[in-house]
């Protein structure tokens, strides 16, 4: 058994007759120009030639991406195999079939699938979310990818052990991956980081893993909205030192297009060299920067986005929930006086009261309510009266996708003006990324 990195999350497990890639990102950017690879893949397009098998964790841009997807050759994808966890919403079932992959078969949760004699796999999707591991067994081992899956807590850890029992091989994420704070959190920022290479030891202690891929992380924040957050970027050499230090597994760093053998003892310090340098060099590259949107047309994209949640959601449904956030608002707002904070929180329920988002758009200069029954409206706001401040452009994306105010969360160009600011707006956004999991969700922009 071999296995090559390719980049970030996606790497390739190789053992005829069986050339299984995970996760393919290539090109591009990823969460609305908030992402890019920190390292160039040496694999290409037409490397995919030598692919039988696609498997992806899930839908996040930065696994599945249509970009790379469109950019293998129409009979290349022919002879290839998707592979993807059963989900209620088949959007990248759906997808793979119109680009007419060779056959796209969904795992069902706790069944073992044979690839080919003495290559098996087993497919779960994590708790409630969209993520899935990948477990693969083979004579040489297995190999658990578990790659964004948040395993954290000792329950977690248990249940997740008692699924795959001890493995070989363990491939986990080892840094920060989304908003941790606005600039100035230096030291919020640094104790999430931290607690992401502390995960990773209890990761592996829990699976009792012999070798260790730390992967998933390869990326930098490449926007000029969010490239502060760079700064808490952990290098890999830090988590092959924790790895080492703290667990009885070897760490094992790939850089895009080395091929370990899957067990054999490796020297990363090459990788770890060459993944410095990238970093290092990361102020040197330009970062992304967006072109204003006028207000109008964030009104006329707040109108679909709340007409497509309205669709499958009804008015009283979406007041009575809009009233519990009002009510939590005002128990966060009066906090240190539990009194008034009881009052005020029963009042909003009792009432019915929807407290719409402020919003302060930083290259317009105004302030904007939100709420989904309502839309987007003027405000007469200052800005310290407001919860949280962004760029026209980010919150535009946010209203074009029903997973929108995920990757706003996850790409983390915005700003929260008091603690927890960003709660408001995210809690209308997040009604709608629940959605984006039901039945007949579609992907394409509202």
């Amino acid at each position: 058994m071999k296995l090559e990195f390719v980049c970030h999350a996606s790497v390739i497990l190789r053992r005829d007759p069986v050339h299984l890639i995970c996760d393919p990102w290539l090109a591009g950017t990823a969460f609305d120009n908030g992402w890019a690879l920190l390292s160039e893949p040496a694999f290409t397009a037409e490397d995919f030639a030598s692919i039988t098998h696609i498997w992806f964790s899930h839908e996040h841009p930065d696994h599945f991406s249509p970009r790379t997807l469109a950019m293998i050759p129409e009979n290349v994808r022919a002879g290839i195999s998707v592979l993807f966890h059963a989900s209620e919403d088949r959007k990248v079932v759906e997808h793979c079939k119109m680009l007419g992959f060779g056959d796209v078969i969904e795992l069902q949760p706790g069944a073992w699938t044979e690839l080919a004699p003495d290559f098996e796999i087993r497919c779960d999707g994590w708790e409630d979310g969209d993520d899935s591991w990948l477990l693969v067994r083979t004579p040489e081992g297995k190999i658990l990818n578990l790659n964004d899956c948040q395993a954290v807590r000792p329950s977690q850890m248990k249940a997740l052990h008692a699924a795959t029992g001890d493995v070989d091989v363990l491939l986990t994420q080892f840094s920060i991956s989304s908003w941790d704070g606005n600039p100035e959190d230096i030291e919020r920022r640094q104790a999430g980081a931290q607690a992401m290479l502390d995960r990773v030891v209890r990761q592996a202690n829990a699976l009792n893993a012999k070798h260790v891929v730390p992967f998933a992380s390869f990326v930098w924040f490449c926007h000029e909205e969010n490239a502060y957050m760079n700064q808490a970027l952990r290098p890999v050499s830090d988590a092959a030192q924790i790895i080492a230090e703290n667990t009885q597994a070897q760490p094992v760093v790939l850089y895009p297009g080395d091929i370990w053998n899957v067990g054999d003892d490796i020297d990363s310090s090459h990788a770890i060299e060459r993944y410095a340098a990238d970093i290092a060099s990361l102020n040197e590259r330009p970062p992304e920067v967006s072109e204003p949107v006028s207000v109008d047309e964030l009104q006329a994209a707040a109108a679909r986005f709340g007409a497509a949640v309205r669709q499958q959601r009804s008015l009283l449904k979406l007041r009575i929930n809009a009233a519990r956030m009002n009510a939590k608002h005002q128990q966060r707002l009066h906090a240190t006086n539990p009194l008034r904070s009881r009052f005020a929180a029963l009042k909003a329920l009792l009432l019915m009261q929807v407290r719409p988002a402020r919003v302060w758009l930083t290259d317009h200069n105004v302030s904007l309510d939100y709420c989904l029954l309502e839309g987007l409206r003027p405000a007469p706001w200052l800005r310290d009266d407001c919860d949280i401040e962004l760029s026209s452009a980010a919150l535009m994306f946010a209203f074009r996708f029903l997973w929108g105010g995920e990757s706003l969360q996850i790409n983390g160009r915005f700003r929260e003006i008091y603690p927890e600011g960003r709660i408001p707006l995210f809690e209308y956004l997040w009604v709608a990324c629940g959605l984006n999991q039901e039945t007949g969700a579609q992907a394409r922009p509202l």
